[in-house]
């Protein structure tokens, strides 16, 4: 029975020490994107004065964005795109199209895709959603217009695999 009991013990304590570092390496893989996000909170919060955080969202196009919704200190919802090395650009939510209206203008166009990925983002130096998608067996990504919510001319397509 001792000997039983050791091994048991071992087992949960051989259990408990690679739960332990697969939580360690989530939190060091995580912490470059964590950093990232907090840093564009922070410099929404100064530049745009938001008050009220909704939503952080990272975009990769040509280069790195950041995109934080909320709400300015007098309540207005806005968007606020944050750039390394360029001015804040913040936009009232009202003078844009939320992600909703952005949803149902592409089900409307496409109704037999689906949606990977949605979010803001620049693209030509104009505010744009990015979507990526996949029809049929190929990926594309295409963009729509920040303030009307029409789509831009250009598709890209990924190759298969």
């Amino acid at each position: 029975m001792k000997k039983k009991t050791k091994w048991i013990l071992i087992s949960i304590l051989t259990l408990l020490l690679v739960l332990f570092g697969l939580h360690r390496f989530y939190i060091y893989i995580q912490q470059d994107l964590w950093s990232g996000e907090q840093a564009a909170v922070v410099r929404a919060q100064q530049e745009a004065g938001i008050s009220d955080v909704k939503k952080v969202y990272k975009s990769v196009w040509d280069e790195v964005c950041w995109v934080v919704e909320g709400k300015d200190e007098s309540g207005q919802a806005v968007m606020v795109w944050i750039q390394e090395g360029k001015e804040s650009r913040v936009v009232p939510l009202s003078e844009g199209t939320t992600e909703a209206q952005v949803k149902a203008i592409i089900h409307e166009r496409f109704p037999e895709i689906d949606i990977v990925r949605l979010v803001p983002g620049i693209y030509n130096d104009q505010l744009v959603w990015q979507l990526f998608y996949k029809e049929n067996a190929h990926h594309y990504y295409r963009f729509y217009n920040f303030s009307s919510g029409e789509p831009l001319s250009e598709v890209f397509t990924l190759p298969n695999r």
